[in-house]
């Protein structure tokens, strides 16, 4: 399981200019029994993220905590350098032309659980928190928790808003099932890219693909 170590709020740009302000430590537990740890940089306008390959190995999840809270703005800034080089090395042709993208979606429920629901989590969620969702196939996917918007009337419900992550036609139908399976039989309405979309995995994959062909937009706008 990956779990989200420490949380960090700077403002740094990469090459391009593109500024990011939010950074995110996430670590995952090896087969040894240690805890492997990268780096991961959103956007300031929340439809990018880059992330670094692994930057710490520890003994144990406090450990990289330990290690986390102790790094300065200067490791930072040379963290997403390397994050930048490797979505750079790492984007080929057939990746492009292969469907992925970082689209973000909303759900409006009443639910209060409904962010540890979809997260798949037990504890409370905070942002910035990532599901990985994965297929047998490995096509792999994210989901990324934002934030939750409060009504403005009580009996109107809340939104839920979040970032779908896939690299692939794969990732995202595998990413759209989960979001099928997770929302089937509640009442809550799935929004992409502010259009309302059928809780069916074919329609969900298709509004998906559609959103990321159709360039970024800013995640966490009203």
């Amino acid at each position: 399981m990956t779990e989200l170590v420490h949380e960090r709020w700077l403002e740094l740009r990469d090459r391009q200019g593109k500024t990011y302000r939010r950074v995110l430590v996430y670590a995952e537990q090896q087969p040894a029994g240690t805890w492997a740890a990268w780096v991961e940089f959103v956007s300031a306008s929340g439809e990018a993220v880059v992330r670094t390959e692994r930057e710490t190995t520890q003994s144990s999840l406090q450990g990289v905590a330990y290690w986390a809270t102790g790094l300065q703005r200067t490791y930072f800034e040379g963290a997403l350098d390397r994050a930048f080089r490797r979505r750079v090395q790492g984007r080929t042709e057939s990746e492009d032309l292969d469907g992925g993208g970082m689209v973000s979606f909303r759900i409006r429920s009443a639910d209060p659980r409904m962010t540890a629901h979809v997260m798949g989590a037990r504890a409370t969620v905070i942002p910035g928190h990532r599901r990985i969702v994965q297929d047998d196939g490995a096509a792999e996917g994210a989901i990324i928790y934002v934030r939750t918007v409060e009504p403005a009337l009580t009996e109107m419900p809340r939104i839920y808003e979040f970032l779908a992550h896939f690299p692939s036609r794969a990732a995202a139908m595998t990413l759209a099932q989960r979001l099928e399976e997770d929302l089937r039989g509640t009442e809550a309405t799935l929004e992409i890219r502010r259009t309302e979309v059928a809780l069916d995995s074919e329609a969900i994959v298709t509004a998906l693909l559609n959103a990321a062909g159709s360039g970024p937009d800013v995640a966490g706008r009203r």
